[in-house]
């Protein structure tokens, strides 16, 4: 009897004990309580954002996340969203794609240079906390700001506005670049002769690889149009590109433009008491002969080296050259 007793008694206790534990397991994971021990946060900084706010290019000095990991980021404690590592670097940077937004407020804020608190795996703890303060001041039935418009955990489809425009075979709007370059002209005695001069260029994207493009530049000539003379020489062109896609991550883009060359030498035209016999209309005529405005055609071909950053080679009617191009 005694036995049965003892038996009985302590599968009560167990019984009991079991029950009394899982439900503190319950109420930890479901919201009984939040933790008094937040997690720890990583604070890094936003290099750079897509044009869809998507695609995030943010610091990993603390290396506290690898590719791969679900992150959230935060702004003052404060849930924005929620990310995929997609690649990192040993140079402390890596890329993350956007796949929840927490609050369109906050996600709104974020900005280039932008400083944020990273963490990485479970963020329970301040969702709950979220979930807590929005109970204590929302009334129900009651929609208080467009963010009640969305729910807490909005998904970013692909077919949303904000995708990248995956028509463009480069993404970016800008690329300036700096080139060396010959460009055609004439000597002294009328024949012609290339030059080397410095250039640089904006192109702009007008329509998906579609470009606008300006580009000027300058040189000095000694001793033209007769000896002892100087002639600054200009080159401006403008330029309408299309882009393709060509190999090893480099791009293609036939032009077709208008070009300007222009020259001014002080001293041209007057005479000179040491070379009283210089044939001064001769002296104008060649400097003028070596203006010209023009149609010119030719073709860019742009490699990448690093992201942004590409060698440019340009070979046409107008310039023959190469140098740097650089996006964004």
């Amino acid at each position: 009897m005694v036995k049965k007793l003892c038996t009985q008694f302590i599968f009560f206790t167990l019984l009991f004990c079991s029950t009394t534990f899982a439900q503190n397991v319950i109420e930890d994971l479901g919201g009984g309580g939040i933790s008094n021990q937040a997690p720890d946060l990583a604070v890094e900084k936003v290099e750079k954002i897509s044009q869809s706010k998507r695609i995030f290019i943010i610091t990993n000095s603390n290396s506290t996340f690898d590719k791969g990991d679900f992150i959230s980021i935060l702004l003052g404690a404060k849930l924005a969203a929620r990310a995929l590592v997609a690649k990192t670097t040993e140079g402390g940077i890596a890329g993350i794609k956007i796949v929840k937004i927490y609050s369109l407020a906050l996600w709104k804020r974020l900005r280039d240079g932008s400083e944020v608190q990273i963490l990485r795996g479970d963020d329970s703890y301040y969702k709950l906390k979220s979930e807590r303060a929005n109970k204590d001041l929302e009334d129900e039935g009651v929609i208080k700001s467009e963010e009640d418009l969305f729910n807490e955990t909005t998904l970013l489809d692909d077919d949303l506005s904000l995708e990248e425009n995956t028509n463009r075979i480069i993404k970016q709007d800008n690329v300036v670049s700096a080139t060396m370059a010959t460009v055609e002209g004439i000597d002294n005695d009328g024949s012609s002769q290339r030059y080397n001069q410095f250039n640089i260029q904006w192109a702009y994207q007008l329509e998906d690889n579609i470009w606008g493009e300006f580009s000027y530049g300058q040189n000095i000539i000694d001793d033209f149009p007769n000896p002892g003379l100087q002639t600054k020489m200009t080159n401006i062109t403008l330029r309408a590109k299309y882009t393709f896609s060509a190999p090893f991550f480099s791009y293609i883009q036939p032009y077709l433009g208008y070009q300007i060359i222009g020259a001014s030498s002080p001293g041209a035209g007057e005479l000179d008491p040491d070379n009283p016999d210089i044939d001064l209309d001769a002296e104008l005529q060649t400097l003028e002969n070596l203006k010209k405005n023009t149609v010119v055609f030719g073709i860019t071909v742009l490699k990448r080296l690093v992201p942004g950053w590409f060698i440019r080679a340009d070979l046409g009617s107008d310039i023959i050259g190469a140098g740097f191009g650089l996006e964004f």
